[in-house]
């Protein structure tokens, strides 16, 4: 298969060399081309998130030392050979197979991975750098993908506590498209609960921090409207939600206020959400009619046991990678097959045309129609003489002596099968319904 794979990430590489070795798309077009090049190889494409930075070449075997420390020099740091990790074949497809699924992330099941994967390869297959191998095993990496996904909830249960947040919050009001959001605080926490937010399409969203800058800068980035944390008491009635996540040592918000802002609302609930250690929010809220107040323990609860489920749901998607591996393997073999059959084929087709030219040259007399018939003929049955042998030949790829037969059907007719260009196996759209099917 002359698949391989080299990479660093997070279960074996320090975050501060991490960051070093984090690519821009154009440095990893750039990158790739220089690999390509220097090593002539038969396909790469580049992978660089915060968590990993992986490349997936094909034919590099033999170099995989030299381009290690290739990539050591252009990023001057001589520490990478202590955390690479190199998988070959059919373990690296597997491996590309687990990432796409996102079952080598971080957080197990989250969707970011798979879109990130889809624009590399999108990119470098545009630059036409990724030769013939790299589409039907990136293409069988997403239709995996795609199956996980679908045939599993992996991906289905919050395991972040931001993330967990908003999943609540949905539990609440049944359509987040139709309420106001207060996020108090500008910290990471805080932006990833306003990145789940948007995704469910909340009708406004207001901001608050105590540097107002920070708080307008995270407002304008998400088209919220930037509020001054004196005048938290102000607008705090206008928001169904609200998230606080800051480093305050006190409570932000207190009884009373809520108190005041439920009398405003009438009988509209408020929903809040406290992410902070310690915490924003006064629990004491919680005993009041109408207000519903959650903090980070109920939402580490929540997460756990997500994260349990999302376990379980891993044991399933490792069952789905086999059966696609096990498919692309038979493809595979079922290719090795093909340079022996188009070359017995056309033998059979050579011998059968001079026998043919012999022929014609003693029936000068014969019509052009009538020789046409004759060629037809010949066609025909030649055709028919090599279809079970051809069709037998294909079965045969998948057993472990495959290659004892074909040595021997080789040296049985003197045959010289040309290595197998998988643009031979039909158009791109071909080779793709291939694997898909």
């Amino acid at each position: 298969m002359r698949f391989n794979v080299i990479g660093w990430n997070f279960r074996k590489t320090p975050v501060e060399v991490r960051d070093k070795l984090a690519l821009t798309p154009k440095q990893q077009l750039e990158l790739g081309q220089q690999i390509s090049r220097r090593f002539n190889l038969d396909g790469v494409a580049i992978l660089s998130t915060c968590n990993r930075t992986e490349f997936y070449l094909v034919n590099a075997e033999q170099q995989l030392r030299q381009i290690i420390e290739m990539l050591e020099t252009y990023w001057k740091l001589d520490e990478l050979k202590e955390s690479v990790y190199t998988i070959h074949n059919l373990d690296g497809v597997r491996h590309l197979f687990r990432v796409a699924s996102s079952l080598e992330s971080m957080v197990l099941g989250e969707p970011q991975i798979l879109g990130q994967l889809k624009d590399s390869f999108q990119s470098f297959s545009n630059a036409e750098l990724t030769g013939k191998l790299l589409h039907p095993i990136f293409t069988r990496a997403f239709s995996t993908a795609k199956r996980v996904r679908t045939e599993t909830t992996i991906a289905s249960n919050a395991v972040s506590i931001s993330y967990a947040a908003v999943e609540l919050a949905k539990h609440i009001f049944e359509d987040l498209s139709k309420q106001s959001v207060m996020v108090i605080g500008s910290g990471e926490m805080a932006e990833l609960a306003i990145k789940h937010l948007m995704r469910n399409g909340i009708s406004q969203l207001f901001v608050t921090n105590r540097t107002f800058a920070s708080a307008a800068e995270l407002a304008e980035k998400f088209k919220g409207m930037a509020v001054q944390f004196d005048h938290l008491g102000r607008h705090l009635h206008e928001a169904d939600i609200v998230i606080s996540s800051t480093g305050a040592r006190d409570y932000i918000i207190k009884l009373e206020l809520v108190k005041h802002c439920l009398r405003m609302r009438k009988t509209n609930p408020m929903f809040f959400i406290d992410i902070a250690v310690p915490r924003d929010i006064d629990p004491e809220i919680n005993r009041l009619d109408g207000a519903f107040c959650y903090d980070i323990d109920d939402l580490q609860s929540l997460v756990s046991e997500n994260q349990e489920e999302r376990k379980k749901q891993s044991v399933i998607a490792e069952e789905i990678i086999e059966d696609e591996l096990a498919e692309l393997e038979l493809w595979f073999k079922s290719l090795s097959v093909v340079p022996t059959i188009k070359s017995l084929r056309k033998a059979f087709h050579s011998i059968a045309k001079d026998e043919m030219e012999k022929s014609f040259g003693r029936m000068k007399n014969m019509h052009m129609s009538e020789r046409k018939e004759v060629e037809l003929m010949v066609h025909r049955l030649v055709h028919k003489l090599l279809h079970d042998p051809s069709h037998n030949l294909k079965k045969i790829s998948h057993s472990e002596d495959a290659h004892l037969y074909l040595d021997t059907l080789i040296k049985i007719f003197d045959l010289n099968p040309t290595p197998l260009n998988l643009e031979q196996t039909g158009n791109k759209q071909s080779r793709l319904k291939v694997i898909k099917s």
